[in-house]
């Protein structure tokens, strides 16, 4: 009885995965009209191409592979940076392990402790 419910509740798993990854053809909300502008834009792109000379072709594959670099040590000095994007969020822990500071000579005093009874309602 066990292994055929496990069964059941595994094969249910699957058919509702399969299903709803079988529906992730959303083009989201392309209109026709901006489908048929972007394509123009890509056949003008190609166009521009095909017309560059190989020296031209080059120039535009290093200028295109510089940027690449840039963008990507850029990314791995963020990520091998300690002090990145943390750095706010240490210093707001080191004042919070600190705690709130009492105010000068109340703390283990007779009148302190008959204030925070009076607070506590005893």
């Amino acid at each position: 009885m066990n292994k055929t419910l496990a069964m059941l509740t595994a094969s249910a798993f699957a058919l509702v995965s399969a299903s709803v990854f079988a529906d992730d053809n959303d083009f989201g909300t392309v209109t026709p009209a901006q489908q048929a502008k972007m394509k123009q834009e890509a056949d003008a792109k190609k166009a521009a191409m095909a017309k560059m000379t190989p020296a031209e072709r080059a120039a535009a594959k290093k200028a295109r592979d510089a940027e690449t670099l840039k963008y990507e040590e850029t990314m791995v000095k963020r990520i091998q940076n300690p002090q990145g994007a943390s750095a706010g969020i240490s210093k707001s822990v080191e004042d919070s392990k600190a705690g709130p500071t009492p105010r000068r000579g109340t703390m283990n005093t007779p009148e302190a402790n008959k204030i925070l009874m009076e607070q506590k309602g005893q």
